[in-house]
Formats: structure tokens, C-alpha cells, sequence
């Protein structure tokens, strides 16, 4: 009879065990970007009609067209975020943060 009591909170114990690891494993991911300051995901907004000097000069540079650039902003507003992904291997994946 006591074999089977540790049986069961042998059981116990396993399924406690087994429960916290696969919540931590199957915890949301963060997707790309997310903001520094409050740690949610920002969100895609268009291209505005004047983008910074700084993404015209990134886009001149290495000759890419407006649509390759996109802008994200923090849903609590605290900061956009311009991004050029890398196209090949001539070129570099820029990053500009803006402060509202």
C-alpha cells in the first residue's frame, strides 16, 4: 500500500514538473520589432509622403526604391522604428528610431 501512494505523488510530481516546462517552452514569442521601452510588438504602419533623410540617403546609396523601406510605431507611442532590410550582400540592414 505504500508503494502505491508513492506511485501517485510520483505521478504528481511528473505531471507538476512536465506542466511547468512545456508553459515555459510554449510561452508567446516576441516577433520583430518589438519596443525597448514597454516590451510590446510594434505595429506596421504606410510610408509617409516624406520619409527622414536619413532612409532617402540609405535608399539612394545602394539604389532601392521607397517601398523597400518600412516604418513601425509603439502602440503606446513612444518611439517609430524605420527599417531597410539587407537585399544582398553589397548592402547593410538599416535601422532608424525616431522619438514621438
Amino acid at each position: 500500500m505504500d508503494y502505491a501512494g508513492l506511485f501517485v505523488g510520483g505521478l504528481m510530481l511528473l505531471a507538476i514538473i512536465s506542466y511547468g516546462l512545456l508553459s515555459w517552452i510554449m510561452k508567446s514569442a516576441r516577433k520583430f520589432p518589438w519596443c525597448l521601452t514597454c516590451g510590446k510588438n510594434m505595429t506596421t504602419t504606410s510610408l509617409p509622403m516624406f520619409m527622414p533623410g536619413e532612409v532617402v540617403k540609405h535608399l539612394g546609396k545602394y539604389s532601392l526604391p521607397m517601398a523597400a523601406a518600412s516604418r513601425y510605431i509603439c502602440p503606446k507611442g513612444h518611439y517609430q522604428l524605420w527599417f531597410v532590410p539587407r537585399f544582398g550582400n553589397t548592402e547593410k540592414a538599416f535601422f532608424l528610431r525616431e522619438e514621438l
